[in-house]
């Protein structure tokens, strides 16, 4: 009968259903990103926004270009978000303004949809504008913001061994390496994909988002 081959047919779907989600959640983590830090909110733009669903991989460890979250190294019990974009040996530099990686500046000659953004800093309150473009670098391409009027101050690091650097997507109001210093590569997670986000459906660009 019909209402047996259907409800038959319900079951596997189910099972099948079932399997792939424990396998996600085998690999995965969900994680929805916290909005207690006004620093750590505006330091993942415009890549994530607070509220955002994610998956983060139990696997520790990332390469270079990769998004993750890492421990927090001033507060174990919390996590920090960045890019990684040196490890062990490499030289970061920040010269008025521009990231160089061992003497070398990612490609970032492509505009974003949205050129200028308009963000609050949350150290001052001051609303700013920030050019944003996108960013090669290691395989990884990404939206990256720059301030449009002044430049933060020069820096450079030397990153260790086991040790990784990493660096918002948020340039000039940042909550990374240049803050906190670099962190163990084996308390960093990847964030592999968005499942949701605050805007919901209505926001294509911000929902079932691969990130990695």
């Amino acid at each position: 009968m019909m209402w047996r081959k259907a409800l038959r047919a319900l079951i596997w779907i189910t099972i099948v259903c079932a399997v792939l989600v424990g396998i996600m959640f085998l690999f995965f983590e969900p994680w929805t990103i916290p909005g207690d830090d006004p620093q750590l909110a505006v330091s993942i733009e415009p890549t994530m926004s607070v509220g955002d669903s994610v998956l983060v991989m139990r696997a520790s460890g990332a390469s270079d270009g990769a998004l993750v979250r890492c421990t927090d190294p001033d507060a174990p019990a919390r996590f920090v978000i960045g890019r990684v974009i040196g490890s062990g040996g490499d030289t970061i530099e920040f010269q008025n303004g521009l990231l160089l990686v061992n003497g070398k500046t990612p490609s970032s000659s492509v505009a974003c949809d949205q050129a200028v953004v308009k963000m609050r800093n949350p150290a001052n309150q001051d609303e700013e504008d920030l050019a944003c473009y996108m960013e090669d670098f290691a395989g990884s391409t990404h939206p990256a913001l720059r301030s449009v009027k002044s430049s933060p101050r020069d820096s450079k690091a030397e990153v260790e061994s086991g040790k990784v650097f990493l660096v918002s997507d948020n340039r000039p109001m940042h909550l990374d390496s240049r803050d906190f210093n670099t962190v163990a590569a084996s308390s960093c997670h990847r964030v592999a994909f968005r499942m949701w986000s605050m805007g919901g459906w209505s926001d294509a660009k911000k929902r079932l988002t691969v990130l990695w």
